[in-house]
């Protein structure tokens, strides 16, 4: 639910224990809109706050914002945009009647309203067929939300997901500028025009490095990330794609690299072995009708002409064949999770990267995501190495984070509990090693037993291994044979709204199937509070 306090609420796969580490790639879970809710008419109400300027004229859950004088709303954006006058005129819609409220007011106080959405015209969907999309991993049967292949550059602006910058028409660049929607999250995954077509599985990929001059144009800033693939994107292709970004510093503010995530549906349930197979899924029929802008099918472009993309060199493939046919020759490599090697060589190369820029720059710049430290063996870097950690919800910086707020959080435990109890602190299996660091403090408690319980992604397979993407269904049957008389949980399994799992299971269903009470923890604070509550408790 967006609240008009216009701050950025963003969701990543890291609750309480773990780091996700990108958006599509290495599958992380961003802002998801409700399509249902975006109707095209205006901004539905939700919830009205006492004693505001809403409450005073008299509007109420269920009324829609059409309008603010002559701007018709298409989104939150305009809406704050609208409102910051001191006379204003609302057209609002209540039932089947719509009405005209005047009032005034200072420019910067606020209506107190909440919508249900903050988009309130069409949703910009992905024309992209990216080869490690995440919703193409996806079984059937899950809620219609989660299939969705949102790429709306207002969501960048709002929540921070990262877009593509692909589908932009004039008007939406017109648009940036005007309303200086700054700063704004860009998915380049690689700048060289080819290897992004590759990565994009998109022919006219424009390039990405003019739409970032045009943005700093604008003086617009800029957060790219890279979803790196093993023996396509990385290696000599992301040294030239993270020194063409810090070249393009103070308008690029930061660089993420992060690891292509992969669930066992991505080989079992369609079998590609490769970024070709996996791009031509895109093509299948349970995903060529899910966009309203559609890219030309692979066996389509054979024959066309060359196209340069090498800034207008030579083209790097058979002038003879058409783009797509190129495509596949650079596409035909197998796709697959990084090595531990593979991961610590990432860290070097982005690290090195690091070094120089802190010295140049006074910054780092460019960071590794969590996971390749996780899976490279390597201890996270200091606070300070993050520079703010301006890409923290894209799984950078989440586990120095948790580590620094854990050391003083813990300050604040108790010494025992009223009676004995034990408790499963439940996580993935990527962080059940952090884990073990805050358990073996918790075991000092006197009369607590906690035990770390990462669960085995049985549901997307043993590649996933993100606390964010744990189902229900294999936290129950963990549960079930811990023994342990309550369970904690990573917040960051359930939505937004903290309701409902990926399978679509509430904590009181999980509750009940597992036979023990469970908690939700966010962050070493509300495990920390749980505790408390505990030796509280007769």
């Amino acid at each position: 639910m967006w609240s008009q306090t216009g701050i950025r609420q963003c969701s990543s796969i890291i609750d309480l224990y773990q780091t996700g580490a990108d958006q599509p790639g290495a599958i992380t879970v961003e802002y998801q809109p409700d399509v249902k809710r975006i109707t095209g008419e205006g901004g539905v109400i939700v919830a009205v706050a006492p004693g505001s300027i809403a409450a005073a004229i008299g509007l109420k859950p269920g009324d829609v914002l059409v309008a603010v004088g002559a701007q018709r709303l298409r989104d939150v954006i305009d809406y704050r945009f609208a409102i910051a006058e001191e006379r204003l005129e609302l057209l609002v819609r209540s039932g089947d009647t719509e009405v005209l409220i005047e009032l005034e007011k200072d420019p910067d106080e606020d209506l107190g309203i909440e919508f249900s959405e903050p988009l309130f015209d069409r949703l910009r969907t992905c024309n992209n067929k990216c080869p490690f999309c995440f919703l193409t991993q996806m079984p059937k049967g899950f809620r219609k939300t989660l299939y969705l292949k949102d790429d709306d550059y207002r969501l960048s602006f709002l929540y921070g997901n990262f877009v593509t910058f692909t589908n932009l028409s004039e008007a939406d660049w017109e648009r940036i500028e005007q309303q200086r929607l700054s700063p704004l999250h860009i998915s380049v995954h690689a700048t060289d025009p080819f290897w992004r077509a590759v990565m994009l599985g998109k022919r006219d990929a424009p390039d990405v490095r003019a739409q970032i001059r045009r943005l700093g144009a604008m003086g617009i800033e800029v957060h790219t990330q890279i979803v790196a693939c093993p023996g396509a994107n990385d290696g000599e292709v992301l040294r030239q794609s993270i020194a063409d970004l810090i070249a393009l510093y103070p308008t690029v503010q930061s660089i993420a690299v992060v690891p292509v995530g992969l669930t066992k549906y991505r080989f079992d349930g369609k079998r590609p072995n490769s970024l070709k197979s996996a791009i031509q899924l895109h093509e299948s029929p349970d995903w060529i009708d899910t966009n309203w802008e559609r890219q030309p099918l692979w066996e389509h472009t054979t024959g066309q002409p060359a196209v340069a993309l090498d800034d207008g060199d030579a083209p790097l493939h058979d002038p003879a064949l058409g783009f797509c046919s190129r495509l596949a020759a650079a596409s035909d490599i197998p796709l697959r999770c990084y090595t531990a090697d593979e991961a610590a060589a990432i860290v070097d190369l982005v690290e090195s990267f690091g070094a120089c820029c802190r010295d140049k720059l006074g910054m780092t710049f460019v960071y590794p995501s969590d996971e390749f430290y996780l899976l490279a063996g390597r201890s996270v870097p200091p606070a300070d190495h993050y520079d703010g950690m301006p890409q923290y919800s894209n799984g950078v910086g989440m586990v120095r984070d948790f580590l620094d707020l854990w050391a003083r959080a813990r300050r604040r435990l108790p010494t025992r509990l009223p009676q004995p109890t034990s408790l499963a602190i439940v996580c993935g299996t990527l962080v059940a090693g952090l884990m073990e660091q805050v358990v073996a403090r918790l075991n000092r408690i006197e009369g607590l037993t906690a035990r770390v319980m990462p669960v085995t992604n049985a549901f997307f397979g043993p590649t996933v291994t993100v606390s964010g993407l744990l189902t229900a269904e294999d936290v129950v049957s963990v549960l079930r044979a811990s023994g342990c008389a309550r369970a904690l949980l990573p917040r960051v399994m359930f939505d937004y709204r903290g309701e409902r799992t990926i399978d679509d299971w509430h904590p009181q269903r999980i509750a009940e199937a597992a036979g023990v009470p469970v908690a939700l923890a966010a962050d070493p604070e509300e495990l920390v509070h749980y505790v408390r509550a505990l030796a509280h408790s007769a």
